[in-house]
């Protein structure tokens, strides 16, 4: 009955977040976080339907409901019983990475051990992929054969969507990963990036020669790749760099699959081949991460990870 309800970003993001307290085996967590861009689009174009269609007369309250951006977070507080701290934050770009900055300002001044849960979703519809299409967010030449970082050399991405939680705590026991510093900038240029990077890394006592991976949102994107390069030519073109885009495709939260996929590899998960940018060889096991990913060259967010 719940679940005839929920459109499927809802049932995405409930899914998500349930099986990731299962598998942490958590049954309330202390409190729940998520980062969107853009929330719930097949029922925020549903409403506005029904609102012309109908004259604003006899509406359906489901869709309304089940628009709002805290309606995974409020789904999932229900499931668990949980009536601690519950927050959405739709940041563009850097909503996930506010998310996972909020959690951590949480954990950091927590008297006792608390567990958060962090997660991110965003969905793509026909009317959105249009829309964006038309001002030319979307590759028009794409080479299915190739990786989407050989073809750098037009304007666009791939579109994409996706659901992605965690689970983060001020306890060490059975961690997968450690989040170090989160960093976000606005609108910056590649100059200021590069600066906001070594002030992140000096933040946690790193040096750029420290760094055993780059973790890069990689999109294909012509004017948009000029960031990464910048970035990977100034901390190490030596250095093994997992992208990402090329996988999930490209949306303002896409920094939760990255961090999946971090996670699986530190977790000692072997990733295929095709994930590398530039692959490490063999038994490479990273100690200290750097990720850096932007939104259309105006959300940019870094953060340092270990295992």
């Amino acid at each position: 009955m719940q679940l005839r309800r929920m459109s499927r970003l809802v049932r995405m993001g409930v899914y998500s977040g349930m099986d990731c307290l299962r598998k942490a085996g958590v049954e309330k967590p202390d409190g729940i976080i998520t980062g969107t861009g853009k929330g719930s689009m097949v029922d925020t174009e549903k409403f506005v339907k029904e609102l012309s269609k109908y004259r604003e007369e006899a509406l359906n309250p489901t869709p309304f409901i089940m628009s709002t951006y805290n309606a995974i977070n409020g789904a999932i507080a229900l499931q668990t019983g949980a009536t601690g701290y519950n927050q959405t934050y739709v940041h563009r770009g850097s909503s996930f990475e506010v998310s996972l900055y909020d959690a951590q300002l949480k954990l950091h001044t927590a008297g006792s051990p608390r567990r958060y849960l962090v997660g991110c979703f965003d969905e793509i519809t026909p009317e959105y992929f249009l829309v964006k299409d038309k001002i030319g967010y979307w590759k028009k030449d794409r080479d299915p054969a190739l990786p989407l970082w050989q073809q750098c050399g037009s304007a666009g991405s791939i579109a994409g969507e996706g659901t992605a939680f965690f689970l983060l705590s001020n306890e060490a026991a059975n961690a997968v990963a450690v989040l170090h510093q989160v960093c976000t900038c606005y609108n910056a240029s590649v100059p200021r990036v590069l600066a906001e990077i070594h002030a992140c890394l000096g933040k946690q006592g790193w040096q750029a020669g420290e760094l055993d991976m780059l973790v890069l949102g990689l999109n294909g994107d012509r004017e948009d790749h000029v960031f990464y390069e910048e970035v990977r030519a100034a901390l190490g073109a030596h250095l093994p760099v997992l992208a990402f885009k090329h996988l999930c495709g490209e949306y303002e939260t896409s920094g939760g699959f990255a961090l999946w996929l971090t996670c699986a590899l530190l977790s000692g998960q072997p990733l295929p081949a095709g994930a590398w940018y530039r692959a490490p060889g063999a038994g490479f096991i990273p100690k200290k991460i750097l990720y850096y990913n932007h939104y259309r060259r105006l959300n940019h967010n870094i953060m340092l990870l270990s295992d």
